[in-house]
């Protein structure tokens, strides 16, 4: 089993897990004193066996041997996407996760479908969606939680994606630039953000407004890809372009 932690909480070798990681390997899996366990902090990975449960009721594990995160890939992809109804975002970032998305930010645009009612439920939502991406970061065996940003506005998201190497815009009436071609005339990249539009896409004056920042506007094949599915495909494109999905990475 694959738990994360803070460095701040290593000390002697000795790994405090969180009350949470402790009720669940206490309470969920019933892992026993001496079982094996696998701790990521922020630079390593470490191979720990279930010591004591102290006075708060955390679980300690002892590090047996500890290595360089080996999951990871050496770009770094924030997939900024448009808020969607039902558990469509539940899956994008779910599947995002398990295939090397790092950082996700979900934003407001003109077509979206959810509502957000004020701060409280934004929090409430980015909540749900980071436990999901941990949830799914333990699962696929990531060396680092993928993290859920703040739900922001479409300039906010644009104007924050424009940051990075490479800053994709994925667009339905791109009718010019394929993803493949655009991804390669970037030459090599260690940042990219990929930037993809709700259930009834992106509007026009979207589309001029992220070309106005500098956004690259792509079409990921001649197909029409559901909201949820569109940023799956291109964090896997990313991946497979640079090497990420190779043996040994």
């Amino acid at each position: 089993m694959r738990f994360f932690a803070d460095s701040s909480n290593i000390s002697n070798d000795i790994v405090t897990l969180s009350q949470e990681d402790s009720l669940h390997i206490t309470k969920v899996l019933r892992m026993r004193e001496g079982e094996k366990i696998t701790v990521c902090d922020e630079k390593s990975e470490h191979l720990c066996v279930i010591g004591s449960i102290n006075k708060d009721k955390l679980v300690t594990a002892q590090i047996i041997s500890s290595g360089p995160h080996t999951t990871e890939p050496d770009v770094f992809v924030t997939v900024y996407a448009a808020l969607s109804k039902g558990d469509r975002f539940d899956y994008l970032v779910q599947k995002c996760t398990e295939v090397g998305v790092s950082h996700i930010v979900p934003f407001i645009s003109k077509r979206c479908v959810v509502k957000v009612d004020g701060q409280k439920d934004a929090e409430k939502k980015r909540i749900r969606y980071e436990r999901i991406a941990l949830e799914a970061s333990k699962q696929s065996r990531r060396s680092r939680p993928v993290t859920v940003g703040p739900i922001v506005s479409f300039k906010e998201a644009i104007e924050d994606a424009s940051g990075d190497e490479c800053c994709l815009f994925l667009y339905e009436d791109e009718k010019n630039r394929s993803f493949k071609e655009v991804l390669e005339s970037f030459g090599s990249f260690k940042r990219i953000s990929i930037i993809t539009g709700p259930e009834g896409g992106f509007e026009p004056q979207e589309a001029e407004l992220a070309a106005e920042i500098g956004a690259s506007s792509v079409l990921i094949g001649p197909r029409i890809l559901r909201c949820e599915t569109a940023p799956v495909a291109a964090v896997s494109a990313v991946m497979y372009h640079t090497g990420n999905f190779d043996v040994g990475v």
